[in-house]
């Protein structure tokens, strides 16, 4: 039996809608903090994804996509801890107790099932904190995460190592050790500042949340969310642990991630992945989007010569993009070109034509 409480009309775990905020924007942020914004959208393409990317560009990226997460994660993780925390991690106790909360925090989430399996906390070098990870959202976030959350627990940087301990288990290992200077300050998390909206969302009668939050499933002993409706699997995370990959990735490899991310993304929606015909109507995938926290749709045409689609407030804007295309390809089986473009203040204005 799952230890949270959920939401008795709609479902939903309570530490969810006690946590986040659904704005009138189509964002979903913190409630403690605004600024801090979240998504919850599909992750079984996030593997793919950056499988896709080491295709196209012919280089590994695992270990940009970790060491990305494990910094935007440990100052995520940081927001739950004492200020005294140098004087309560001398207490190998609180250190294990926090460290069962990190995983308390993340399994509503649906990350998957974290759990202890082992550490050794002497305040050497010899140090370690191990954890296993079942059904992950993504592998390589999930090593992230743990090491981020460690960071923010120990207050230093995180050596990591994982592997596969049996079928579909996997152990992730964190260990004191210090980073090359160079890259201490890189991927700095930017914080985010709501603008105004028009969209409204039917509140659940009992809990808050909106009300279409119903289609999702929490199998929490899992820490597994599936939509009810489209059958995939999502995971709420903040788009600061995803965005700063592309420009680590754009500093290391060139502009042509950009590109590259949209066709991975194109390619996978084109196995059917995603469709338009799931939400019935323009209104039913606006208020979808919204629900997700991916944005508000303020314009949205699709028809033979093209698809043209305006997202303010867009996160995610790679995805997106790809997305999109990959849904007017499959709409009207051909190949198609975009363009797009993404302004200072956030609005992504797509445009998809035939090819």
């Amino acid at each position: 039996m799952s230890e949270f409480d959920c939401c008795d009309e709609c479902g939903v775990p309570k530490v969810i809608t006690d946590e986040y905020a659904w704005l009138t924007n189509g964002d979903i942020v913190q409630k403690r903090d605004q600024r801090n914004r979240i998504v919850l959208t599909e992750c079984e393409t996030l593997d793919p994804l950056f499988q896709g990317m080491e295709k196209i560009i012919g280089i590994p990226i695992e270990h940009i996509v970790i060491d990305c997460i494990r910094r935007t994660f440990r100052a995520y993780c940081k927001l739950f801890l004492p200020e005294n925390m140098d004087e309560l991690r001398q207490n190998p106790k609180f250190v294990r107790v926090v460290g069962d909360s990190f995983i308390a925090l993340a399994t509503p989430q649906g990350v998957g099932k974290f759990e202890f399996v082992d550490m050794r906390y002497e305040g050497d070098e010899d140090d370690f904190y191990t954890v296993s990870i079942k059904e992950p959202y993504s592998l390589y976030m999930c090593v992230g995460c743990h090491g981020g959350a460690m960071e923010a627990l120990f207050g230093r940087d995180q050596g990591l190592e994982y592997w596969e301990a049996e079928p579909g288990v996997y152990h992730i290992k964190a260990f004191p050790q210090e980073r090359p200077e160079e890259l201490k300050g890189r991927m700095k998390m930017s914080l985010y500042s709501p603008m105004p909206g028009d969209i409204e969302l039917e509140e659940c009668s009992s809990c808050g949340g909106p009300k279409m939050m119903a289609q999702n499933k929490w199998d929490l002993d899992r820490g597994v969310i599936m939509n009810k409706t489209a059958n995939r699997r999502l995971v709420v995370m903040g788009p600061n642990q995803f965005d700063p990959i592309f420009k680590e990735l754009e500093q290391e490899l060139g502009d042509a991630i950009p590109g590259a991310a949209v066709e991975a993304q194109r390619r996978f929606t084109r196995t059917g992945f995603f469709t338009m015909d799931e939400y019935g109507s323009t209104e039913a995938f606006r208020a979808g989007l919204a629900m997700r926290g991916l944005g508000n749709i303020t314009e949205l045409g699709i028809k033979r010569s093209g698809l043209k689609m305006t997202l303010n407030n867009a996160v995610l804007p790679f995805l997106i993009v790809g997305m999109m295309q990959g849904i007017f390809d499959v709409a009207l089986d051909l190949e198609s070109n975009v363009e797009w473009e993404l302004s200072e203040e956030g609005n992504l204005e797509i445009e998809v034509t035939p090819r």
